[in-house]
């Protein structure tokens, strides 16, 4: 049988050897993240993440104030509205000339 220091000795070696194969395991891991992540992909989903739809919606609140905010809000909805009804007359005007 071994002594009790050889014993604590080899123990100590399998756990540097583990964490070793561990360490190199995280950084091949991080790095094939790293390689399929893009700014841009990155800023979609987050962007996407309703948490921080609610705090730029809160910052642009608490920045602007309330009464800015609404009149943008208005003025957003008068927007979208105008561009369907164009839409719309576009695919009117574009039928009419079409011949049945």
């Amino acid at each position: 049988m071994r002594e009790p220091a050889e014993v604590l000795a080899l123990r100590k070696e399998v756990l540097i050897a583990r964490s070793t194969l561990c360490r190199l395991k995280i950084r091949r891991d991080a790095g094939a993240v790293r390689g399929t992540l893009s700014p841009a992909r990155s800023g979609m989903a987050l962007a996407g993440a309703a948490p921080v739809r609610e705090l730029g919606l809160g910052l642009l609140l608490a920045g602007l104030g309330g009464g800015r905010v609404a009149r943008l809000v208005a003025l957003a909805s008068r927007a979208v509205i105008l561009a369907r009804v164009a839409l719309a007359a576009f695919v009117l005007v574009r039928a009419a000339k079409r011949p049945h």
